[in-house]
């Protein structure tokens, strides 16, 4: 049988070329998509950005090479396409990942990307790689944008989601140490559910072609009947662009869950997050079936399978003792019950947990973003979380469509109640408006409301510096990754990192060391090292 090298390079937040945040983050499409070409019989490699483009040498040893990417990764990505072309590099590119939606621009301005390969790849990736091998032509390739013999940009068909028992299926890559530099430091997402459930959609008219003809469907209407608006507004927030890309919510199984957490963490991953839009999305897809899970908040979370999954996972030994460290990370406050915070307080009492609010203006919440989420539903989830062992993090955004004054006026009240509830972080962020969204051609609205943003901005940052002082004079697991002659900790129960003193040996990356909190700042704290505890 015919077959080739391919390498997938994850180029995930890399932005221009390096990360400005999260630098411990390990995404999952780039492991599930070097998995899928290696399950249908290629020889296959992963690479981090920052092992390629330092030896640019090692693309000669690959036929094909696949670029994961987001939107706001196309300055890395033209890094990596130079590279590939200052070294004459003769075989195909592929470019995917969610920068994929956006297939018209990158091959209008990227003459040397050959496919790109629209939304999810279990399907038509192993079809594309084949038809490359043979060389037959890819109209008979789903979800494939490409140029023809004429320099027009032709799509082979939408993108498509893949049915939960082929996602089940795959097994991702988890051979770590080879794909990342410090591969014991990283967070590994591992995907649980693909899709989000939020199929509502903002309700508003006469704004960039948005003309909600007010049918209610995607609120009340049939599971089936939500997929499709009548007035073509994409589905889910508006500033979200999950729910178009990655469809419905569909749950992986249990079984291929734990088998590629037990295989990450045999080749050395310390720290997992059971990656979903909401992970409270985990089994209700289950609930419905045969429709599809488009309802966001009925039914109630499936408490058994969430606690079935849980307690499988600790039943793997270095979870159990542990010695590695499971999380999970969003979740909507409007599936937040007494019974599911006890089951996940069970598991992960002590890890962090993200809630998405938004804004303090529970009416423009739905009405204008499209999100189920009330101000009273993230009060009462806080309140039941941190009852039960969890640090609840929230996140607000500034320069959405449509606020106005008395939208951040309820904000800035909202950051008050939440201090007093004490939320461990607020998280505060700018709209950026991504392809197939709702909000994808309107721009973030600052200027006009920059006084009040600024009080906003002053007051997270304030609250969050105060409660980082918590942190001064406690002693804190943390793993240890060396850089540029620096020592920097990542909290094995996850939060701020940490700017480590007192450590000047290199060699300790990927160790767990004690250090000691003596000063705080806003996102980051300072720690003195103690000891080593493992390596």
């Amino acid at each position: 049988m015919l077959t080739m090298k391919v390498l997938v390079i994850d180029a995930l937040a890399r932005a221009s070329g390096s990360r400005y945040s999260t630098f411990d983050v390990v995404g999952a499409g780039p492991r599930v998509v070097a998995g899928i070409i290696k399950n249908a019989g290629f020889k296959t490699d992963l690479k981090a950005y920052e092992l390629v483009i330092n030896k640019p040498e090692l693309l000669r040893n690959y036929e094909t090479i696949l670029i994961s990417a987001m939107s706001s990764d196309k300055g890395a990505l033209s890094k990596l396409l130079n590279l590939i072309e200052n070294i004459n590099y003769k075989g195909k590119i592929i470019v995917g990942g969610p920068i994929s939606f956006e297939y018209k621009e990158l091959l209008k301005n990227n003459p040397r990307i050959n496919y790109v390969l629209i939304g999810e790849a279990e399907i038509p990736l192993p079809k594309l790689l084949d038809n490359i091998i043979s060389g037959e032509k890819v109209g008979n390739v789903p979800a494939v944008a490409f140029k023809d013999e004429n320099g027009e940009i032709k799509v082979t068909s939408p993108h498509i989601y893949t049915p939960a028992e082929i996602i089940s299926k795959n097994k991702p890559w988890v051979e770590i140490e080879k794909s990342y530099p410090d591969h014991k430091v990283y967070r590994y997402y591992v995907e649980v559910v693909r899709g989000c459930s939020n199929y509502f959609r903002p309700i508003i008219s006469g704004i960039d072609g948005l003309n909600c003809i007010k049918c209610f469907i995607c609120r009340k209407g049939d599971l089936d009947k939500r997929m499709y608006c009548p007035a073509n507004i994409p589905p889910g927030c508006g500033f979200c662009s999950v729910p178009y890309m990655f469809g419905p919510a569909r749950s992986r199984s249990i079984d291929s869950i734990v088998e590629e957490i037990n295989e990450l963490v045999g080749h050395g991953a310390k720290r997992i997050v059971l990656s979903a839009p909401d992970f409270l999305d985990y089994g209700r897809d289950l609930l419905v079936k045969p429709k599809p899970l488009t309802d966001p908040c009925h039914p109630k979370p499936n408490i058994e399978m969430i606690e079935a999954l849980l307690s499988s996972l600790f039943e793997i030994d270095r979870v159990r003792n542990k010695s590695v460290r499971i999380f999970i990370e969003n979740i909507k406050a409007c599936l937040v019950t007494e019974d599911l915070a006890k089951i996940l307080g069970k598991y992960l009492s002590g890890t962090t947990i993200h809630i998405g609010l938004e804004t303090g203006d529970s009416k423009y919440n739905s009405l204008v973003l499209g999100k189920p989420i009330s101000v009273e539903h993230v009060y009462k989830a806080v309140k039941l979380l941190k009852a039960n062992g969890l640090r609840p993090y929230v996140y607000l955004m500034y320069g959405l469509p449509l606020a106005n004054e008395k939208v951040y006026r309820k904000t800035l009240r909202v950051i008050s109640k939440l201090s007093s509830l004490g939320v461990e972080k607020i998280t505060l962020y700018k709209f950026v408006p991504l392809p197939g969204t709702a909000f994808q051609n309107l721009k973030p609205d600052i200027k006009q409301y920059s006084r009040i943003i600024s009080l906003i901005k002053k007051k997270v940052e304030k609250y969050n510096l105060l409660t980082k002082t918590s942190f001064i004079g406690r002693k804190i697991h943390v793993l240890l990754l060396h850089s540029n002659g620096k020592y920097y900790g990542y909290p094995i129960n996850h939060g701020p990192t940490v700017f480590v003193k007192g450590l000047t040996s290199p060699g300790f990356s990927g160790c767990e060391a004690l250090v000691e909190i003596y000063d705080v700042a806003p996102r980051f704290l300072w720690g003195k090292f103690i000891r080593i505890l493992t390596c």
